[in-house]
């Protein structure tokens, strides 16, 4: 209410009933928290309000949309705040050297695990496993050379491509 009378007191007088001028003003501002229709009043009375010439006093839908650039303002302002401060600090870990010790002894295990696992594979399954995964390759990676990607152009013009159904054919346009 003080900022509303603090608005309406650097203007000339409005005409009509004070009481219903003061009811729309409250109106249009109460939905809004004191420090965005605080900010809001202070941005008329310094003549930024778009749209505003400042000779008369504003419309009340005037001072809302004052309002609402007061909020837009001071949540840009927090967003830019949380962009430039870091979400979480950094950690204070103080690894030990026993920590150490005992990650390098479980890497270790682990070198030592896979390697046993592969002593037992037969010279036969290596083949084998090769032997897929040139299958795979040649399936995923065909050869690129002219030759053959002329083969597989002409495979494919073998098949009919049509679009739709054939027996809508003659309805088609």
């Amino acid at each position: 209410m003080k900022d509303i009378q603090r608005l309406l007191s650097g203007f000339p007088p409005v005409n009509g009933d004070p009481a219903l001028v003061l009811h729309n003003y409250l109106m249009a501002v109460e939905d809004w928290a004191a420090d965005f229709v605080e900010d809001g009043v202070t941005l008329i009375l310094k003549g930024k309000l778009p749209g505003h010439d400042g000779r008369f006093a504003p419309t009340p839908p005037m001072v809302a949309t004052a309002c609402r650039m007061s909020a837009e303002a001071s949540a840009r302002a927090q967003y830019l705040n949380r962009l430039k401060t870091p979400a979480l600090p950094a950690p204070d870990i103080k690894h030990t050297p026993e920590e150490r010790a005992r990650a390098k002894a479980k890497v270790q295990a682990f070198i030592e695990g896979v390697a046993a696992a592969d002593l037992h594979v037969t010279t036969e399954e290596r083949k084998r496993q090769q032997e897929r995964w040139e299958k795979v390759n040649a399936h995923f990676d065909p050869p690129q050379d002219e030759e053959s990607l002329t083969e597989r152009l002409h495979l494919r013009r073998g098949v009919d491509y049509t679009v739709g159904a054939p027996e809508s054919d003659d309805a088609a346009a």
